[in-house]
């Protein structure tokens, strides 16, 4: 069980609220640019295939900037469904602490900074492509 107060936690709420609503705003405001923009209008009227593989990629990202947004609003919902759990603050890992300043930083947080260190270090190059 965790040791945050009820004042940390009604912070931490606050906290993943309004991210929660900045996300679905940005995730909004990038469905209407994408609307907006065809690859055409990205291109322009004359394509050489250099603006055609600018345009292709371009356009292609905003499926991967939703995709971000849909996972980040998951963790986000699954933090809050979570927060008055015993197990809300605990690490994944190690099933030790994490702390309230590092929640602070990161509320979607599952693991605390040693075990996300650790982590990283250990993944960070698994979905580097290579030539």
């Amino acid at each position: 069980m965790t040791t945050l107060t009820r004042t940390q936690t009604r912070d931490l709420e606050l906290l993943l609220l309004r991210r929660r609503q900045a996300c679905l705003d940005e995730a909004v405001a990038e469905r209407a640019r994408e609307h907006a923009q065809s690859m055409a209008e990205v291109a322009g009227e004359v394509l050489d295939t250099g603006d055609a593989s600018v345009a292709m990629l371009l356009t292609d990202i905003d499926p991967t900037l939703a995709e971000r947004h849909v996972t980040e609003l998951h963790a986000i919902d699954r933090a809050l469904t979570q927060l008055h759990d015993r197990e809300f603050g605990l690490c994944s890992d190690c099933e030790g602490e994490i702390g309230y300043a590092r929640l602070k930083a990161s509320p979607t947080a599952t693991r605390c900074t040693a075990c996300q260190t650790v982590r990283e270090r250990t993944y960070a190059h698994a979905a580097t492509p290579t030539l």
